[in-house]
């Protein structure tokens, strides 16, 4: 992930004097090396939840961060005027909104003519395996289609293009990064799919009552998993999108 988080920031070319928002910034993780990027310029970073801007503005006094601030904010509803930032940032953010035409909307709202946006965001229809664990794909679309009902869309990745468009911007670029891990390093191998494994491990209870797979399933699934972990060819593949507009 933090090779993919370079070539985005690589990608969007950032400049100092810059002033960049990255909407929905959680704990500022990626809001602290945009400011590293485009010093003296100023970096603002926005999330629903006070307690990550906490952290979020604790961690940056602790590495001595100056040109950065954290705000209160909505992705849906930002404060800012129009065309405040030169560019505007969020990752992992999409797939959990109402309208992702509004939110891209938005973002382009504040961003200045000219400036762009940029998204990072999952596909979870983009996950494969050597040797093939068919019982995982089974639960893990099913997760997907749960999910999907209580509004996040795990496979948004591949419609940035046409969100993008609709948003209005111009000279789209979408970018496919590959996750992928294999037996060459298996501590990396089991990593990339413990993800998955805890996301349906966590809604286990849920979805058993629910109806959408049993609990001998799920045990099924666990077994297989382990299977081809251990196999001497083990490979494991993700995948995220990073796409990039101009307003």
């Amino acid at each position: 992930m933090e090779a993919i988080l370079q070539r985005e920031l690589q990608i969007m070319k950032l400049t100092p004097d810059m002033r960049m928002l990255d909407a929905g910034c959680g704990t500022g993780a990626v809001t602290r090396k945009i400011a590293q990027h485009i010093s003296p310029g100023e970096a603002v970073g926005i999330d629903i939840d006070p307690l990550f801007l906490e952290n979020a503005k604790t961690l940056a006094m602790n590495e001595g961060i100056e040109n950065i601030r954290f705000e209160h904010g909505n992705v849906d509803s930002l404060s800012y005027e129009d065309g405040y930032f030169d560019g505007a940032y969020c990752r992992l953010v999409l797939m959990h909104v109402n309208d992702p035409v509004h939110t891209v909307r938005e973002l382009a709202r504040v961003t200045k003519r000219g400036g762009f946006v940029a998204v990072s965001d999952n596909d979870d229809g983009v996950v494969i395996s050597y040797p093939d664990a068919p019982k995982f794909q089974r639960l893990w679309r099913l997760y997907g289609q749960r999910a999907r009902e209580r509004g996040v869309n795990r496979y948004i990745g591949r419609e940035l293009y046409s969100i993008f468009s609709e948003a209005g911007l111009k000279s789209i670029q979408v970018f496919p990064f590959p996750l992928y891990a294999t037996q060459e390093d298996p501590a990396v191998v089991r990593g990339l799919v413990s993800i998955p494994m805890q996301i349906i491990a966590l809604s286990k209870d849920d979805m058993v009552g629910g109806g959408w797979f049993t609990e001998g399933e799920y045990q099924e699934m666990v077994e297989e998993v382990e299977e081809t972990l251990s196999h001497p060819g083990g490979f494991a593949m993700g995948m995220s999108f990073f796409a990039v507009g101009v307003k």
